[in-house]
């Protein structure tokens, strides 16, 4: 969905008449494991950091949250939606990034969203973007971000 659609979101559903919680609060664990649906989650969230999610305590309450974020918006056209998949040239450049390295790549101060591209594009690897110069970065991220980023890197901030 993020490869073909401005807001990919993941729709979570709860029964009627159930708890509105994924796991009981004491059985909370902050090691990751595979079973775990926050930890399947928590990955699914750092890997597509675009990707919405939408809580739903019951059918009725989609309904409703759909009626609202519907609000204003024209009909969807079912043709266009069904193509989107099929035409390579929707598809975004970050699907022909790897997902955890971007993930790496925008958590580093001053990388973002609309320059990361640009940073991968002109780095080929993490070790390349450490050892490059700060004019080098200010070419790609421009002054202010570079800053942040050149001296995160240097370890500049904590003198």
């Amino acid at each position: 969905m993020i490869a073909h659609y401005s807001y990919a979101v993941l729709l979570i559903e709860f029964e009627m008449n159930t708890l509105f919680s994924l796991q009981a609060i004491g059985s909370l664990n902050p090691d990751i494991a595979v079973n775990s649906i926050n930890s399947q989650l928590t990955i699914l969230v750092l890997t597509f950091p675009r990707l919405r999610i939408v809580w739903s305590s019951s059918p009725y309450e989609t309904a409703n949250i759909f009626t609202e974020l519907k609000r204003d918006a024209a009909e969807p056209d079912i043709d266009r939606a069904v193509a989107m998949g099929q035409d390579d040239s929707s598809v975004e450049k970050e699907s022909i990034y790897a997902s955890h390295p971007i993930a790496l790549l925008q958590s580093l101060p001053g990388v973002t969203l609309r320059n990361y591209q640009a940073l991968a594009n002109k780095f080929k690897s993490i070790s390349d973007i450490c050892a490059a110069s700060k004019d080098d970065l200010v070419s790609v991220l421009g002054m202010e971000a570079a800053i942040k980023l050149y001296e995160f890197i240097r370890n500049s901030s904590a003198n």
